[in-house]
């Protein structure tokens, strides 16, 4: 399925992402990812989990949608696309 892509860059892509969570891990190179959830529900990213640990670049336009730090690349996608 394809998936929008935030990158920590401040690009955005869409681009073709399996449908199971370690494909996920892969595209933004995560070992272990996360759900974090907007504030409004109405979107939900994929995040790398150990970001922070990992010192990863911080990403602006995600933190915006969480409202909350993020880091790293993510996947953006809609909370019926995996429920």
């Amino acid at each position: 399925m394809e998936r929008t892509i935030l990158r920590a860059s401040g690009a955005f892509e869409k681009t073709e992402v399996g449908d199971n969570f370690s494909s996920w891990n892969e595209c933004i190179g995560a070992r272990v990812g996360e759900v974090v959830q907007a504030p409004d529900k109405s979107l939900e990213l994929w995040c790398d989990e150990e970001g922070l640990l990992c010192e990863r670049e911080f990403n602006f336009a995600a933190s915006v949608l969480a409202m909350r730090p993020i880091v790293g690349d993510v996947i953006v996608f809609y909370p019926e696309d995996i429920k």
